[in-house]
């Protein structure tokens, strides 16, 4: 898919970026959020979307960020 150009993805399969919005821009992000999610107690379950709400939290646009604002990061 063409769009797997402008996105990066994590290791839980979250997507961010897209075309008009490079996801190669968020990096730092993505390895800042990749470090506190290594050293979380949050159950393995609930990681994908801990790690959605913490790229939110560093200026990440997501789909949905309800629920991001605090733990327990359900949406």
């Amino acid at each position: 898919q063409a769009c797997g150009v402008f996105t990066i993805t994590d290791r839980y399969g979250n997507s961010y970026g897209g075309f008009y919005d490079y996801g190669n821009k968020y990096d730092w992000q993505l390895a800042t959020c990749d470090k506190e999610m290594t050293a979380s107690p949050i159950a393995a379950a609930a990681k994908k979307r801990a790690m959605q709400c913490c790229m939110w939290r560093h200026g990440v646009p997501i789909d949905d960020p309800k629920g991001c604002e605090a733990p327990p990061y359900n949406g």
